[in-house]
This record gives structure tokens, sequence and C-alpha cells, in this order.
């Protein structure tokens, strides 16, 4: 075909579009077949007939057999063919019962067959049910996509969460929520938040013991090039483990997005990047959190990636993935618990006496503003001299001076225990 689809177009298009519900009293067009599946909504709109010719032409002809089907389109966004042209895939949009759907188009010129077919949903349920939709044979005769078979909720090991995958696949890392996962597809993280300093914030706070600063530091002024920076942080923790960088090779495309409360700006990000001698393409979205007074701020992220050659084949299952990635209810109860602690502990401040209220009140306030700074004192016993290191690397950088010591010469102390 004449270009290659823009995948980022089908994650942007599955969060926008409006849905009411799906209906299936619709005028067919002749020789079509509209197989639906109780397990999921949507519809696989299929046919097969004599062919050996392109798979590129076949598709364009059935965008315009099918039109009487759509109250609008089937518009072509985007798409792409295999090198012998027996294959070819297009992302649409249309309107079905007055609200607007999204898809996948697909052409396929096999033993002297053509297939055709048009999968659509809700922009709520396209990435849930799209891998369900293509397991549909009906009129085709086949399955026009490899379906990923055994689907099975699977908990994180830390019991913080939950993902729906396919066989094949594994929880390599799991914690608070925060999740990654791999398998013959591709790769997913998932909900992963790295506390950042701004260089302005970061020139003013000393180095502890000649180390360099601990944590990332950039600036948070675009999605795309705050990705960038946080990738060469990442190459460069990982050149201490020997493990390969991740190069990015070029931009795609990049999507503007709403951000969650709490944070700056947000996008989805299409690029590809070259790891280990193979080249990925990758889908992130990424939001920048405010920036606090101590000049800290969250960089929070989520994406999928494959190799590059399989990656429209594999995305609306990667993006199957994404979708169903939970945070179980008890890690956000804790985190609700944590809350109302802190308001008991105010509370109890302004019940008991003068003294104590205003001890209590100092530990509470300690422990605030050091969550706040993202600070925490480091002490060298044998010199007394005390700098302030990154809360969330203080204590690998105490005992990574106590192990090139030979004895416990530093020390962390904690806001609260250092003002008792």
């Amino acid at each position: 075909m004449g270009c290659r689809y823009s995948a980022l177009v089908y994650v942007v298009l599955s969060l926008t579009l409006g849905w009411s519900s799906f209906a299936s009293a619709q005028q067919l067009p002749p020789g079509y077949q509209l197989l639906t599946s109780p397990e999921v909504t949507g519809g696989h709109l299929a046919t097969n007939r004599p062919g050996t010719g392109s798979a590129t032409s076949l598709l364009m002809q059935s965008f315009k057999e099918v039109e009487m089907f759509f109250q609008y389109g089937p518009e072509f966004i985007g798409g792409f063919s295999d090198a012998e042209d027996r294959r070819a895939e297009g992302f649409f949009r249309a309107k079905l019962n007055g609200a607007m759907i999204g898809g996948i188009a697909y052409a396929i010129v096999a033993g002297g067959t053509g297939y055709t077919g048009f999968v659509f949903d809700s922009s709520q349920s396209i990435r849930q049910s799209i891998p369900r939709l293509m397991q549909l044979s009906g009129a085709t005769g086949r399955s026009p996509v490899p379906p990923a078979l055994n689907w099975h909720d699977t908990p994180f090991p830390d019991g913080s969460g939950w993902m729906r995958l396919p066989e094949g696949w594994i929880i390599t890392f799991a914690q608070k929520g925060m999740a990654s996962a791999e398998g013959p597809h591709g790769i997913i993280e998932r909900g992963v938040w790295t506390p950042v300093y701004t260089r302005r914030a970061a020139a003013q706070l000393p180095n502890i013991g000649g180390m360099p600063f601990p944590g990332p530091v950039f600036d948070p002024t675009d999605p795309v090039t705050a990705l960038q920076e946080h990738s060469a942080y990442l190459n460069a923790v990982n050149q201490q483990k020997g493990i390969p960088p991740r190069t990015l090779i070029r931009l795609v495309e990049a999507s503007p997005a709403p951000p969650a409360s709490g944070y700056s700006q947000a996008a989805y990000i299409d690029y590809e990047y070259e790891f280990s001698g193979r080249r990925y393409r990758s889908i992130q979205f990424v939001m920048l959190g405010n920036v606090s007074a101590t000049g800290s701020w969250i960089f929070y992220t989520t994406y999928v990636a494959s190799p590059s050659e399989s990656f429209q084949q594999n995305l609306p299952i990667l993006l199957e993935i994404w979708g169903s990635s939970r945070t179980s209810q008890h890690v956000l109860e804790e985190r609700m618990d944590n809350a109302i602690q802190s308001l008991k502990e105010a509370g109890e401040i302004y019940r008991q006496a003068s003294g104590n209220r205003e001890r209590a009140q100092q530990r509470i306030h300690d422990k605030w503003t050091e969550f706040i700074r993202g600070t925490r004192i480091v002490e060298d016993s044998l010199t007394g001299e005390r700098r302030d290191a990154n809360l969330a690397w203080s204590a690998d950088i105490v005992r990574r001076l106590n192990e090139a010591e030979g004895h416990g010469r530093f020390r962390e102390i904690p806001l609260w225990q250092d003002n008792r």
C-alpha cells in the first residue's frame, strides 16, 4: 500500500471515539456475514471470493463494498502490506448507529481465495474485543490473524494487581501496582513512576562522598524531550549492570493527551529504538508531574513494544494487555488508609496536651517535609558532616559508602529523629 499506517492513530482513535451501543440491524453488503461473539461487543464483517491477485487492490475494493453497512465511511486512515502483497491491513473509522467506531480492515490472498473483513468496536472496548473478534472465522474459512491462545488473568507476584495475558507471557516485575511483562508478542511496562529533580534543584543539592547526584535530573519541558532524557538516564544505570543500551532511532509521531490531576503534560509517543542489535517499535504514554517547591517532580509512563517487523500484527494483542491491567483494590485501600491515618494523627494532635501536641505535630510535619522534599540526611559519623540525599536512593547510597569504607561509617538520619 502507499503508506504504512500510524500505530499511534489506532491508540488515539481507541481512546477518543465516542460510542453508545452496538446493534446488528444493518443492511449487509452482498456476500458478507456479520460475525459476533457473546464474549465481547463489536463485530467482524467478513467474506471470501476467488482471488489470486493483489491483497492491496482487494482491500481497496472491499472498502467500497461495505459503504452501505455504515452511516459514514469506512474512512481509511492508513495501513501496510507484506512484500508479496498477499496480506494487507489498514485502520479505519466509521459511524454506526449514530456513533463513531474504529477498527482494522484486512485482505488476504491465499490458496486461490481472497479473504476480506472489517473488525470494529467502540473506543471503550476495541482493545479488549479485537483479539477475540479476529479469531472468528465465519465466511473466511480461517482466522485472518494468528490468535493469541489461552488468555488468562495473571496476578502480579506482589498481589498489587493483575493483567490479562495470552499464553507464553510472564510477569517480570511488579511493585505497588507498577508492573512489566513480556512474551512472544513483545513487552509491556505499566504505571511506572520515577522521581526526578530539575537541573536547578539538583545544582543546589551537594554531592555526598564525592558521588554523582543519585537519580535522574532533567526538566519537564515536554513529553518527547523528557522521554529522551529518561532513556539516557536508564542507559547510564543499565551500563553499570552490563545491560546493553536502548538507543532511540526515530520519532514516528507524538500526540498530546489530557494529563491526570497533579500532572502538567501528557502525550502518546510512537517511536523506534534499537536494543541488542534488534529494532523495536514502541508506543509510550508519558505524563510529566507538576514541579514541587523543592524542584522535584514525577515522570510517569506506560509503554508497549514489539520487534518492528511484527509490530503491526502484534499491536492489537499488546493493547489488549495494556487495557486489561488493573491495580488491586487493597493497594488503593492502602493508599486511602495512609491518608486517613494521617488525618487521625492530625486529630490526635489537637486532643493532646500542649507539649505532646507540639512534639507529635513536629513529627508529622517532619515526615511530610521529608516526603515532599524527597531528601534524607546522610551523616558521616567520623567527621560529623551531613549531606542531603535523594530519599529514594539514600539507603542505597549509605550501603555503598559503608561497603567502600568496610564499616558502618555512614548512616541515614530521618528528619523526625533529628528533630527529637
